[in-house]
Formats: structure tokens, sequence, C-alpha cells
């Protein structure tokens, strides 16, 4: 029995990722909006949505340099529509500099689509999933709002599905989800 020498691939090595290990400089113009909706008054819960915020609010100010005072954290009954709509309206555009300001967005809570797919809403902490057009937030709107600001950069993170279910396999109203329709 002959066995010849078998040449291996050199395998690259790369360390652990551990966001914990660096600090950001402070960004005096950065702005940053936390929400987080896990206890909803009208439809399923989303398990650790606003613990996620709480969370996010912390890596804004040490990893992406967000001054304390620059960070609004809204979670469960404090984000109902009218709520987000102020910080939306009124803080977000007080708060950012047009040219000059990096501004993070975070939500952790349901989305949901309307009826025809046209639209899709972040589900505010009162939203009713069957007046979805009158009590949630179009996500267009947020983006339209922000965009008038003219920041210097915009970062948008969604921790949201728009299903129609929970992470319980919770239905927040039947035939409401996003779904993919094959083409014949």
């Amino acid at each position: 029995l002959t066995r010849e020498a078998v040449q291996t691939a050199a395998i690259n090595r790369f360390d652990a990722l551990d966001p914990t290990n660096f600090s950001a400089k402070k960004n005096s113009n950065a702005v940053a909006l936390i929400v987080g909706i896990a206890n909803y008054k009208r439809t399923a819960k989303a398990k650790y949505a606003d613990r996620d915020a709480e969370f996010f609010s912390d890596y804004a100010r040490r990893k992406l340099g967000v001054p304390r005072s620059n960070i609004k954290v809204l979670t469960n009954d404090e984000a109902g529509l009218i709520d987000l709509l102020e910080v939306v309206s009124d803080w977000l555009p007080s708060a950012t500099t047009a040219g000059r300001s990096d501004v993070y967005v975070f939500f952790a809570g349901h989305g949901l689509g309307s009826e025809d797919g046209k639209e899709v809403y972040l589900l505010t902490h009162n939203s009713s999933p069957k007046l979805l057009n009158q009590t949630a937030l179009r996500r267009s709107q947020l983006f339209e709002t922000i965009a008038s600001t003219q920041p210097r950069s915009v970062t948008v993170f969604l921790d949201t599905c728009y299903s129609g279910s929970s992470r319980n396999e919770e239905v927040l109203l039947a035939q409401r989800g996003i779904v993919i329709v094959p083409k014949k």
C-alpha cells in the first residue's frame, strides 16, 4: 500500500468579531431615533423589541459616537402613533443639521403591508392592523421626512418583517402579509 503526500490549501484564519473592542470618536452632529415595541395594545407581542432598542441605544452612544443628548428612545406605550409622528416631524428635523448630520434610525417591532402591497407600514404601540393606513406610520413617510432634513448620511435598521406573523407564529391580520406571487 503506497500513499502519496496530500497537499492542503492554506486556510486563512480571522479574529472573532467583537463589537466591544473599539470605541467611536464622539460625533456631535450624529442623531439617533430608536424605537422598540414589544408590547402592542391591539396586536401580538414582538418579543424583545424593547430590549433591542435599549441595547441599540448603548451601541449608538458607545460605538457610533452619538451624544446622549442626540438620542431619542421610544419604547412600548411611549411609541404610539402621535408620539412617533411628533418625534419624526419635530424633534428629528430640529436635531439634524443639513449636510452635517449622520442620522441613525432603529426600529424593532411589527411591520405590515397594505392590502394592495404598494405600501409598507411600521406598527406603533397603538396601531390597529385592521385600520393600518389610519393608525400606523408609512415607512415612506418616515424616509421622506428624514430626506427633507438633508443629512450628510442616513443609516436605517429595521428589525421587522412584513409577513403578517409574529415570532410566535401569531397572525397579526389574516391575509395581510407581503407575499411573493409568481408570474405566469
